[in-house]
């Protein structure tokens, strides 16, 4: 069944527009998803020395997106600027060599994965969590 458009009334974006940013949308991860690696991190259980470079990139989108989330959605508030910087921070180092500087790096994007969560949800940016 078609869609009756009003008359004089125009999409506000092209359909192969529209398409890519559907797409982009079907790709995002859940905030559970997000929250999800930050517990494989910091869970108690280390997880194994294989997995830190897959974590390392699941982590740093994680924390961009919050990022993008946080600057996008939210008033000015200096928690959630001050973990947005750290985010920025930790994105933009390398995943170290060695297990113990490799584990420290992920656990330090893991914790700030949840406290800028916790942040956005504070200041209802996000749903909040369980």
């Amino acid at each position: 069944m078609g869609a009756l458009l009003s008359a004089g009334w125009t999409p506000p974006l092209e359909y192969g527009q529209l398409s890519r940013i559907a797409e982009r949308l079907r790709s995002l991860r859940s905030l559970e998803a997000i929250l999800d690696d930050a517990g494989d991190v910091l869970s108690g259980r280390d997880p194994p020395e294989e997995e830190f470079a897959n974590l390392g990139e699941r982590l740093r989108d994680d924390l961009t997106r919050l990022a993008d989330i946080a600057v996008a959605a939210t008033e000015p508030d200096p928690g959630v600027a001050s973990l947005t910087d750290r985010a920025r921070s930790l994105t933009a180092a390398e995943l170290p060599y060695g297990r113990r500087l490799a584990l420290t790096h992920l656990r330090r994007m893991a914790g700030t994965v949840q406290e800028l969560l916790e942040q956005l949800a504070r200041v209802g940016a996000v749903r909040d969590i369980a």
